[in-house]
């Protein structure tokens, strides 16, 4: 009888399309909370279409999600529990072990140096930045102007949500082969590490986020 070694079609590869809230808990008239997947501010599922279609589809409304563009070294998730430990003076070891805490981090590298997403690494509220009215891309004589925050002792983090689109195992209906979908959400990220990048004359600009 032959041995079942694994199954190919489960093994996950390729990118992942990367969306962010347009608004965030700084704009408390548009921003929506808990703006899952599905729901009717991300974009209903709808069978035989990509998610990712569907929400650069969904570019009205106060709220929605936006793409951030071209992305480098993929998307890397941690997830990294923190757990304390009871001792006893009947054991050497430890007797119990109970999670204390716990953090999901989320890091890559944008290379689409949009404004927008420059705020969002920096982890700054929307009215950061401000447009002149008549503002369009590739124009003159009007401007987009990003505004370093400085900051206030007691200011709340600015907190956006996150989709992710990547592949999942692929799956079988009959003698088809059918293409599924992975999609991952984060309810509140914040920009929590240092971001550094360069203007170089023969590299290109990326903008680390974690």
């Amino acid at each position: 009888m032959a041995q079942k070694i694994g199954n190919a079609k489960n093994i996950l590869v390729g990118a992942s399309p990367l969306f962010i809230s347009n608004t965030d808990s700084t704009d408390t008239a548009n921003y929506t909370d808990n703006a899952e997947p599905g729901s009717t501010a991300a974009g209903a599922f709808v069978s035989g279409t990509s998610y990712t279609t569907t929400l650069n589809g969904v570019t009205s409304g106060a709220f929605h999600y936006r793409n951030v563009g071209y992305t480098n070294n993929g998307l890397q998730i941690t997830y990294n529990p923190t757990y304390g430990s009871v001792t006893v003076d009947q054991l050497l070891d430890t007797a119990k072990l109970f999670k204390e805490s716990m953090e999901v981090m989320i890091a890559t590298e944008m290379t689409e140096g949009t404004l927008e997403n420059v705020l969002t690494v920096f982890g700054q509220g929307a009215s950061t930045l401000t447009t002149e009215s008549g503002f369009t891309t590739g124009t003159a004589n009007k401007t987009k102007t990003l505004g370093l925050a400085a900051g206030a002792l007691g200011v709340a983090p600015t907190e956006r949500q996150l989709i992710a689109v990547g592949q999942a195992p692929s799956t079988t209906d009959g003698d088809n082969s059918k293409t599924t979908e992975r999609v991952y959400y984060a309810r509140r990220v914040l920009s929590v590490q240092q971001s550094q990048f360069s203007l170089a004359r023969n590299n290109p600009t990326t903008f680390p986020v974690t």
